[in-house]
């Protein structure tokens, strides 16, 4: 008697039994994560040459009105009207970040803390060198 069903397919050794037997440390080493490949793109795309870190700029400005965020902004408006803006001036303005997170004002730091997630999906991969800075 031949076993047609879908576990036949699956035993290729003959054998009845379709489980084979893998050590925790064999599966971890088989799971394969790519931070890059997970970020969640349902809103908005930017426009044509737009970045998402000038929409958060931008999206801030309506937001916070506070000294210490109006003087990242004098620093930073020049270095985000383009993607390529963005990338070009990226240790410009993560050094920008870093310095403004590092204050205590908390308006100030909830909007930095926004502002990075919109310059990790810019800069995606390029972003890893600073991950620890910031």
């Amino acid at each position: 008697m031949k076993d047609t069903g879908i576990a036949s397919q699956l035993n290729t050794l003959g054998g009845a039994n379709t489980y084979r037997f893998k050590s925790f440390k064999q599966r971890a080493d088989e799971i394969e994560i790519n931070v890059s490949r997970r970020i969640v793109r349902d809103f908005d795309e930017p426009e044509e040459h737009g970045s998402y870190f000038a929409e958060g700029v931008k999206k801030w400005n309506e937001l916070n009105c506070t000294k210490d965020y109006t003087d990242f902004l004098r620093r930073v408006t020049k270095y985000q009207q383009s993607l390529a803006q963005v990338l070009y001036h990226k240790d410009d303005i993560v050094c920008a970040l870093e310095e403004y997170m590092s204050m205590e004002h908390e308006l100030v730091v909830e909007a930095m803390l926004d502002l990075v997630t919109t310059l990790a999906r810019d800069l995606q991969d390029e972003i890893l060198p600073y991950y620890e800075r910031l």
